[in-house]
């Protein structure tokens, strides 16, 4: 597999290519995506409690590097971080994988991947990216109006007693019935 060095330009700019090769959560649509967006930030809230130096900077730069770890996935490439890496966002990005990534998480390859092997990336991937693009828009409108931990400060205020107060790091797959 070829390894492809990220620099800023490259991990800055997935995010718009994202999009376009794959859609966004249209605004009012949100509630269609409510399982898995709820568990990616979910995980990164309970990572953020954690350890509170992991900001909304942090964050984006995790949401990229999830956003270019499914790219190498649809194209076969392989990513190197190691420029952009820390533990901060290394964390906040293995808690955003383990919530749809069945290459990261067992269990979602178990009800992703089975035993089958028949696996359409593209086609999986599609909510996972839709998502991850939905809380970077997220994390930069509240990091304008509330600072570096805005986006964890408006997530706590939301939902925040819905989150376990534990290091579980939970998933969500949606069925072909479920998907928008």
């Amino acid at each position: 597999m070829k390894k492809i060095k990220v620099d800023t330009y490259k991990l800055d700019r997935v995010s718009t290519r994202m999009a376009k090769d794959f859609g966004t959560i249209p605004n009012g649509q949100e509630g269609r995506y409510a399982y898995p967006l709820s568990v990616m930030e979910g995980n990164m809230l309970k990572l953020h409690r954690q350890e509170t130096n992991r900001s909304s900077r942090e964050a984006l730069t995790a949401i990229r590097m999830a956003l270019l770890t499914v790219d190498g996935y649809i194209k076969q490439v392989e990513y190197d971080f190691s420029s952009h890496a820390n533990s901060e966002n290394q964390a906040l990005l293995q808690g955003l994988l383990m919530g749809f990534d069945p290459f990261t998480n067992r269990q979602v390859h178990e009800v992703v991947i089975g035993e089958t092997n028949a696996f359409d990336a593209q086609k999986y991937f599609m909510i996972p990216i839709k998502c991850l693009l939905r809380i970077e828009k997220s994390i930069k409108h509240w990091t304008k109006y509330l600072g570096p931990t805005g986006y964890f400060t408006f997530i706590e205020n939301q939902m925040g007693q819905l989150i376990e107060e534990d290091d579980v790091m939970n998933f969500a797959v949606l069925t072909e019935e479920e998907q928008p």
